[in-house]
């Protein structure tokens, strides 16, 4: 009992100072919810992409891989705070898209299946039919593959060279064919300007 009033003294709270002690708790408390306030509002902001707009990425932690391209047509939007150099994730009604850039790739297909199993993870969703993959109007090839769940479909697509750089897209959207226009990669990957090792 003797100790719990010594440190109760410490504060001052039993020698008529407990405006004190209240300054002190508002001192730690205050900055805390301030920035939980702010956590919260940019967490939910949503940024507007404009049409035609060229956006950037670039691989991280190692850099050496950059990536320019365009999104197709208008309405995509993205949760502000979460752009990233490397990874960025693109909605457009019900269609998710995920862009990523990285380099010093060993194998495509190896990295495909990697960026598909994070992807199917959480999603319940499995991908099949991997296939070789080419696009003229970038001039980049690589794999594509097939996403299939419950509800949804979609397509991920790795483009690049073994042992230099690569860009992942994955698109996911609901329906029941992965072969759908909705989900096809052309009008993306025909925008990827992919430069590095």
């Amino acid at each position: 009992m003797g100790d719990v009033t010594i440190r109760l003294n410490r504060f001052g709270i039993e020698r008529g100072r407990l405006w004190q002690a209240v300054v002190a708790a508002f001192a730690i408390a205050l900055p805390l919810v301030f920035w939980i306030g702010i956590e919260r509002a940019l967490g939910d902001s949503v940024q507007e992409i404009d049409t035609g707009e060229t956006l950037y990425l670039q691989s991280y932690p190692v850099t050496g891989a950059s990536l320019e391209f365009t999104l197709p047509g208008s309405g995509w939007t993205s949760p502000g705070i979460h752009m990233a150099d490397q990874r960025q994730n693109f909605r457009h009604g019900a269609l998710t898209a995920a862009v990523e850039v990285d380099t010093h790739v060993d194998s495509l297909t190896t990295l495909l299946d990697r960026r598909a199993d994070q992807a199917n993870a959480g999603a319940g969703s499995v991908h099949n039919n991997t296939r070789p993959y080419t696009n003229e109007a970038s001039g980049l090839s690589g794999y594509r593959a097939d996403i299939v769940g419950l509800d949804t479909a979609g397509s991920i697509t790795v483009v690049g060279e073994d042992g230099g750089a690569a860009a992942i897209l994955i698109l996911v959207a609901p329906g029941a064919d992965p072969s759908s226009a909705t989900v096809d990669p052309d009008p993306f990957i025909g925008t990827f300007k992919l430069e590095g090792k």
